[in-house]
């Protein structure tokens, strides 16, 4: 596939706020006027507090009807603007490689975070700009930097998916291979490689944006779906 389809796929999933994140949230008083207790089935998970159930959000599956209804005028439009590209290239000089050609294009054309699977797209330090960090994780490049030893097995990291959970793409391998990370399962540093904690590899980071544009949710792979459709893939290490 060309990297124009796949990007142009990735900007209309990325700007719409009722598809950018694996989770949407929608105020639950709105949800249950519209469509009744019914929907609770459908509702994955609570925000807010359980003593003002006024103000409580309800998480649904990105995509589902009933946010693409309540989202419906809502303009589209990146939540983080893509980075300048002179912010870019000072990214990779900080960490002494050059980005993958892709991930270069969706940072600089897509969005500078803000969107993706699991806690969303790492954004890039930017001069003179403030970008919120998201979910308390540091900027991709000052992670880069806080576990050498792992940046250097492994290659960039691109998302965080909770706990010790990372993706992770490869600056080295051919098709820039994408590895999800848990450092739990790398209880040995003083004599394990960071390959442990693998749990998923995808061949390609092509491949992986391509999935999560397609709407699937990539941190429920962990349980068995890549296994199961694929075929068990193994790390070229």
């Amino acid at each position: 596939m060309s990297h124009d389809d796949l990007l142009e796929r990735l900007r209309r999933r990325a700007w719409d706020p009722a598809r950018r994140h694996d989770i949407v949230y929608v105020p639950l008083p709105w949800l249950e006027s519209e469509y009744g207790e019914e929907v609770t089935d459908r509702i994955r998970s609570y925000r807010g507090s359980s003593w003002e159930p006024h103000l409580l959000d309800a998480a649904l599956d990105a995509g589902a009807p009933e946010a693409v209804r309540y989202f419906r005028d809502v303009p589209h439009g990146p939540l983080c603007p893509p980075i300048p590209r002179a912010d870019l290239v000072a990214c990779e000089k900080r960490i002494g490689h050059e980005l993958p050609d892709l991930l270069r294009r969706v940072y600089t054309e897509v969005a500078n975070g803000g969107f993706g699977p699991s806690y969303d797209l790492l954004h890039l330090p930017t001069e003179g700009r403030v970008v919120p960090p998201e979910h308390g994780y540091p900027d991709a490049v000052e992670l880069f930097e806080q576990q050498p030893v792992v940046s250097e097995t492994l290659g960039f990291p691109l998302v965080g998916a909770g706990c010790s959970v990372y993706w992770y793409c490869s600056l080295t391998q051919p098709g820039n291979p994408v590895y999800l990370w848990d450092g739990a399962g790398w209880d040995c540093p003083e004599e394990q490689s960071p390959e442990v904690g693998i749990s998923i590899y995808y061949p390609t980071l092509t491949e992986w944006f391509d999935d999560w544009a397609q709407g699937r949710d990539l941190y429920r792979l962990l349980r068995k779906d890549l296994n199961e459709e694929r075929g068990p893939l193994e790390p070229p290490f």
